[in-house]
């Protein structure tokens, strides 16, 4: 029987149960071109070696080793399991569920041409060692190793771009950083979770968009050297060829050029090596860097990053309030990580957020920076919770201290998106109005985000600005500052919400709100320019033309019925952040002026002269006040918000 059925077709069916059964259950070698499994329990067992060229396993059947098979491409629809071993020396396709191994069970990828192990079913090994000089792939969303992954030396193992990979045993990569490979392209960026000190692997990143975008980096390994690598600028410091790369300084605050060794003068201070001592890049922090070239793909080298990472960060920064506690971090690992992560993160020394913890993501589509509260349910322009491997992102101090990061906050969810904590307070349920301006001449665009069903109105996240001058900016100006996020109690409380906007160039633009139109009876945008109100149930779109002189506190954003205004005056009333403007320029006579508060009681009764622009200092926060005016017959009836 040694050479049973020896370059045939081996093909086993239900009539065949027994027969095929019993061939295969015979302790000693059997050799078959090909074996067809369509609708019995092939089991081979203990001791047992079978010699095949090719295996088809279809989505009714079952293969059960406990012995040794020797084949060159097998593909599974059904069940491939059991604690025996599979040399293969061409591909591996699954389909169905591959589970080799509890407590045994190898599979061992030896060919000598590159082969493919393409995994779309639920797959998991217990050893996966790889023996192929000419390069093994994974492509695989969902394969787990529950013990070791072997890669031998001169050997050559890859996970396709877009691709996970789980290890939860033991690593052993004999093949040096060229060995294993994570890649990176168009498509998306590979994936990994392990347990394993010390890997040597290759990383690539795909550096997606035009020549010339600012992309936020960090290193997924740990002794990746700048000097002498694909990452230096090449050129003289400012010479705007080649790469860019640079680090974010907080005390100064400044971005600090990596050639920028030898200052000159005052103003260019402090130089990399005052803010950058370490001759590689270091794991934890981030980088900004941009390159010439379109849409090139680089890569780090070295020892995967694993376990406990810390970085130090500081709130020094006396030059600019605005960039006070500002510092940019990055993912350390080689998967994505979760900023709402219930266990893993050490970041109370980070300011609060309405409970939580903010990180800004910069966003090269939108030209802005989004941001992601770890209390919330959703972010600013494109930004989620997820952060990318390879991303670098802004946090917020509020004291000198250390973030600390560990296993538990890698995922493999979004990892091709490169892009005093209060647990009783949640903001995961609140209702979401997302409020965008959009340049209509592709300069970029930014949103805000308000939160309803907070027990009490809070500041969110602070308004981090674009850093290119002709991206429009809209944020929420409150006497707490500018801010990107507010959580509010309900729309009673605030029926009016002000919202800043500044064109950063001459221009169209386009208002677009992202809400559920079923929670509000009114949502109305008010722009005071044009003295227009516009219905956003209705349409939720308003577009409009704006210059650089416009003021900022443009528009009003109402959630209650606006009473149609008796308009024959030709007054324009508005609150600039800090005074209730009357602007009565056009009218040449004295204009009486009364304000009242929601229930009618009178809080100001005024008479100002005509041809000229009023200034009131008004103390009253946070409330709405119906404002009447009256010269020469002629009337003006509105309500303002004073925030």
């Amino acid at each position: 029987m040694k050479n049973f059925i020896h370059h045939k077709i081996f093909s086993i069916k239900w009539p065949a149960i027994l027969l095929g059964t019993l061939f295969l259950l015979l302790k000693q070698e059997i050799q078959a071109q090909y074996i067809s499994n369509k609708g019995v329990y092939v089991s081979v067992s203990s001791g047992t070696v079978v010699s095949v060229d090719n295996i088809n396993n279809d989505n009714t059947t079952t293969l059960n080793n406990a012995g040794t098979i020797i084949l060159n491409t097998l593909i599974n629809a059904g069940a491939t399991q059991g604690n025996g071993t599979y040399n293969i020396t061409g591909n591996f396709t699954n389909t169905g569920t591959v589970a080799i191994g509890d407590t045994t069970g190898t599979v061992n990828m030896n060919g000598t041409s590159a082969q493919m192990m393409t995994m779309s079913g639920s797959t998991s090994y217990y050893n996966l060692t790889i023996d192929n000089a000419l390069g093994v792939t994974l492509s695989s969303t969902q394969t787990i190793i529950t013990n070791n992954l072997t890669i031998n030396s001169g050997k050559i193992f890859k996970i396709e771009a877009a691709k996970n990979l789980t290890v939860t045993g033991v690593i052993t990569n004999s093949g040096g950083n060229a060995g294993f490979v994570l890649e990176s392209t168009v498509a998306g960026t590979a994936s990994l979770i392990h347990t394993t000190v010390n890997v040597p692997a290759t990383v690539q990143r795909y550096i997606s968009g035009n020549a010339e975008d600012w992309h936020f980096l960090a290193p997924p390994v740990s002794n990746q050297v700048i000097a002498s690598s694909s990452w230096v600028p090449s050129g003289t410091y400012g010479n705007g060829t080649g790469y860019d790369l640079y680090v974010f300084d907080e005390p100064t605050p400044c971005w600090v050029y990596q050639l920028n060794t030898s200052p000159t003068s005052s103003d260019e201070n402090p130089n990399w090596p005052t803010v950058h001592p370490s001759a590689n890049f270091v794991s934890g922090r981030g980088y900004l860097y941009s390159v010439q070239a379109s849409n090139p793909t680089n890569q780090f080298a070295g020892n995967l990053n694993n376990g406990n990472v810390s970085y130090a960060v500081t709130k020094n920064s006396t030059a600019d309030p605005l960039l006070i506690g500002f510092n940019l971090i990055g993912n350390p690992y080689p998967s994505s990580i979760d900023w709402k992560a219930s266990s893993g993160w050490t970041r109370s020394n980070l300011v609060d957020s309405g409970g939580g913890y903010d990180m800004w993501i910069w966003n090269p589509a939108t030209n802005n920076y989004g941001v992601y509260n770890s209390l919330a349910s959703t972010g600013t322009n494109g930004i989620s919770n997820f952060i990318a491997p390879m991303q670098g992102f802004f946090v917020r101090a509020d004291s000198n201290a250390d973030i600390n990061m560990t296993n538990d906050i890698r995922v493999h969810t979004d990892a091709s998106n490169w892009f005093k904590t209060d647990n009783n307070k949640n903001y995961e349920n609140l209702e979401n109005i997302k409020v965008r301006i959009t340049s209509q001449s592709g300069l970029g665009s930014d949103e805000v985000l308000l939160q309803f069903g907070a027990s009490s109105n809070q500041a969110g996240a602070a308004k981090l600005y674009s850093t290119i001058k002709t991206a429009p900016s809209l944020y929420l100006n409150t006497g707490k500052g500018e801010l990107t996020v507010r959580y509010l109690t309900n729309t009673t409380n605030n029926p009016i919400i002000p919202l800043a906007f500044k064109p950063g160039s001459d221009g169209n633009y386009t208002v677009s709100i992202d809400f559920d139109t079923t929670n509000y009876d009114f949502v109305l945008l008010e722009d005071t320019k044009t003295k227009t109100k516009h219905d956003l149930k209705d349409n939720p779109t308003y577009d409009f033309n704006a210059t650089l002189e416009d003021a900022s506190d443009r528009f009003l954003l109402h959630f209650e019925e606006v009473q149609i205004e008796d308009n024959k005056l030709p007054i324009h009333i508005y609150y600039n952040g800090n005074e209730i403007v009357f602007d009565v320029s056009l009218i040449p006579d004295d204009t009486d002026v009364k304000i009242f508060d929601t229930l009618g009681r009178k809080i100001l009764e005024k008479k100002i002269r005509g041809k000229t622009i009023h200034y009131l200092p008004f103390n009253n926060k946070n409330q709405v006040f119906i404002v009447k005016a009256v010269s020469n017959g002629l009337s003006f009836n509105s309500k303002i918000f004073v925030n």
